[in-house]
């Protein structure tokens, strides 16, 4: 089983203009036939074509496409007073931008650096010495640069109680956990429709419930993968990705707490197979780096994930 983190924002100062989201196209919705049936093991999925063995199932028509993600929009005014930049953040998290001017095509020092609240609309003004005839190219990143990852206690398995699951993948292996985003993340291997609760509390600032494809061709299933992303009160981020299509039970600005249930889990996106890929995020400065977690075992005992190993959940 493998995976990679989708829809993790990195923006480095020094690709600050090549990061620059402001132009994500909103994709649109279609008609797209979704087929329901029951594996070998009698567990119920959803998928984008029919069971090869022959077995029972069910085609339905449904609506299609992708999630659209909170993002963060730009507008410039300039004014008697000189070059502004308005930033929109409509997420229920804090996200941290930077303006950067450009000369003759190439960066010439970082102009302004922010971090604005959450869900808010904010005036950054850029030096006087910036002229019109001066780009300036721009780049976010959710969560507050100065979050230190300071969880109470190690992070609860994200399944039921009593049940245990395979480790596929976790640090310090690098198969497809290659980026900074995903060095830590954990594939915990689990059928499909495994109900999936929260490892800690916090708050709901993205999902994507809408997919139902999967594969292993990254190009063509890397951004297809249904995810719910959860804001801790330390400011990092909880991933849970590759769920289960139509299963999400939360929604972004909704206050969740540890072991609540909030999904299923699935095979969306770039898999090989049904897993849940776990993985804790902060931003590092206008970068997302991944996070070492622990999680809690018998009272009293931590276990830290190893590929080929198990989690229990006590």
């Amino acid at each position: 089983m493998v995976s990679r983190s989708p829809g993790v924002r990195r923006v480095a100062m020094r690709l600050i203009a090549l990061a620059c989201l402001i132009g994500i196209p909103i994709l649109g919705t279609s008609a797209d036939s979704l087929y329901k049936y029951r594996d070998e093991n009698g567990v119920l999925v959803y998928a984008d074509r029919p069971p090869e063995s022959g077995r029972a199932f069910e085609r339905q028509t449904v609506a299609s496409g992708a999630s659209v993600p909170p993002v963060v929009t730009f507008r410039r005014e300039r004014s008697p007073d000189g070059l502004s930049l308005w930033v929109d953040n409509p997420c229920y998290c804090v996200a941290e931008v930077g303006a950067q001017a450009m000369t003759g095509g190439s960066p010439s020092g970082l102009v302004v650096r922010r971090v604005v609240p959450a869900q808010s609309t904010t005036r950054l003004s850029l030096p006087a010495s910036i002229s019109s005839a001066d780009e300036v190219r721009t780049g976010w990143v959710f969560g507050d640069p100065e979050a230190v990852h300071a969880p109470p206690q190690p992070y609860r398995p994200p399944f039921a109680g009593a049940r245990k699951f395979p480790v596929s993948q976790a640090w310090p292996d690098a198969r497809t956990h290659s980026t900074p985003d995903s060095q830590h993340a954990v594939d915990i291997v689990m059928p499909e429709q495994t109900a999936v609760f929260a490892a800690r509390g916090g708050t709901v600032v993205e999902v994507a419930h809408r997919n139902f494809r999967g594969g292993d061709d990254r190009d063509r299933f890397g951004a297809q993968a249904n995810l719910v992303r959860i804001l801790h009160d330390d400011g990092s981020f909880a991933l849970y990705a590759h769920l289960s299509w139509d299963s999400i039970r939360v929604r972004p600005g909704q206050r969740v707490a540890r072991g609540e249930p909030i999904a299923a889990s699935g095979n969306t996106g770039f898999s090989t197979g049904p897993h849940l890929h776990f993985v804790v995020v902060r931003n590092a400065g206008l970068r997302i780096e991944s996070v070492p977690v622990t999680f809690s075992a018998e009272p009293g005992q931590v276990v830290t994930p190893q590929t080929g190993g198990y989690l229990q959940n006590p």
